[in-house]
């Protein structure tokens, strides 16, 4: 599932409040993923971290003073995300691409330890697609479609240490 552009509010894990644009949207139950305009890379965001919808630019300046006035404190940090869709473990279920076969082996064996199913191809009930140097793009498109979040190994391994995917890779 794929849309053009979504105007948000949003308050990151520290608590900052900022204003996103994000063109070529994907989402999953947990995550929307895009191309962020004030970064111009591929960025994600937590849905639970969404304060708002805006519909255009005036709408999202107005929306961005009233929670900076307001200043609510930082949602709390749910428990490590589960699952995207139930697998016969119920496991989330990864897929690593684009690596060294003893970096891919480290990985693999990290997942395991987290009990994640892990997975040698883009399959329906893939929740996350983690990707190195030499990562195809053929395989980011077709997660970036299915909704699956696609993330670097350092925001891998940030998700697994506190249940965030940090926005920079």
């Amino acid at each position: 599932m794929s849309r053009g552009v979504r105007l948000f509010i949003y308050q990151d894990a520290k608590g900052s409040i900022t204003a996103r644009k994000v063109i070529n949207v994907s989402e999953s139950e947990q995550y929307i993923q895009g191309v962020c305009t004030s970064s111009n890379a591929l960025r994600t965001f937590r849905k639970d971290r969404i304060l708002d919808d805006a519909v255009d630019d005036e709408n999202i300046n107005t929306k961005l003073e009233h929670y900076l006035s307001i200043n609510p404190q930082p949602l709390t940090s749910s428990a490590y995300i589960r699952r995207r869709a139930p697998n016969l473990d119920g496991a989330p279920e990864v897929c690593f691409t684009g690596f060294k076969k003893d970096d891919k082996e480290d990985l693999i064996a990290l997942a395991n330890s987290f009990d994640m199913v892990v997975r040698s191809a883009v399959t329906s009930n893939l929740a996350f697609l983690c990707c190195g140097y030499n990562a195809g793009p053929k395989k980011i498109e077709k997660s970036r479609h299915q909704g699956v979040v696609v993330m670097s190994e350092l925001q891998f391994r940030e998700m697994l240490k506190t249940g965030e995917i940090p926005e920079e890779a």
